[in-house]
């Protein structure tokens, strides 16, 4: 009996040690999968990176950071569809998150989907009311509906936070422009080209007023 019991303990023991040293292959293979693709990318290589990724044991290969990378990824190979998928999915896992939304607003932009993109980035605003990324492509957005009156009020309400950003003042200045506030656009454009005279946004929205660049 208690060499029966003994044997038993024993191949629990052997049962027990399998199965952690089984968990620490599989972290260690994570782990080593995710800096792939880290690596991979900064060669420039997008198809490698994704691949590395693709290649993760479980639970990681479904996991968080794998979804949000992924669709960065995508994003960046130009599948903008599978990008706001995986996104999504990231999204689905931590349903709090902040960059997991923003993420989606790229491959949205990229496919013209402006009420997408607004929907997105006012879902962003109720997490993180004072994001900057989300703020700008909200602008963005509801200048591409056609809406310029209130894209000034979001590009302005923008540039009192950040007021050397040129994007967001020629973003105000085009919105403007596009108002029939063509002194108002003028102004902010100016402020542009003075600390960044080769702006193309601003240079153009001065041709645009027929004042010159």
């Amino acid at each position: 009996m208690k060499t029966t019991r003994w044997i038993s303990l024993a191949l629990i023991s052997l049962s027990l040690g399998a199965c952690v040293a089984a968990e620490a292959m599989a972290e260690g293979g994570a782990a080593d999968q995710f800096q792939r693709s880290y690596d991979s990318e900064a060669r420039g290589s997008t198809a490698e990176a994704l691949a590395a990724l693709d290649a993760l044991p479980s639970p990681q290969h479904d996991g968080y950071v794998a979804q949000l990378r992924r669709g960065w990824l995508l994003y960046k190979l130009g599948k903008h569809a599978e990008a706001i998928d995986c996104y999504g999915k990231a999204v689905a896992i931590e349903p709090r998150s902040v960059e997991a939304r923003v993420g989606a607003l790229l491959p949205a932009m990229a496919l013209r989907r402006w009420i997408d993109v607004e929907a997105g980035a006012r879902e962003v605003l109720k997490l993180d009311p004072g994001n900057y990324l989300a703020n700008l492509r909200l602008a963005f957005a509801v200048y591409n509906q056609g809406r310029y009156g209130e894209s000034a009020d979001l590009y302005r309400r923008l540039s009192e936070a950040y007021p050397s950003d040129v994007d967001v003042r020629s973003g105000l200045g085009w919105a403007l422009l596009k108002a029939g506030k063509q002194d108002e656009a003028a102004t902010e454009l100016r402020a542009v080209l003075d600390v960044a005279p080769r702006n193309v946004l601003a240079t153009e929205g001065m041709k645009a007023l027929g004042r010159g660049g």
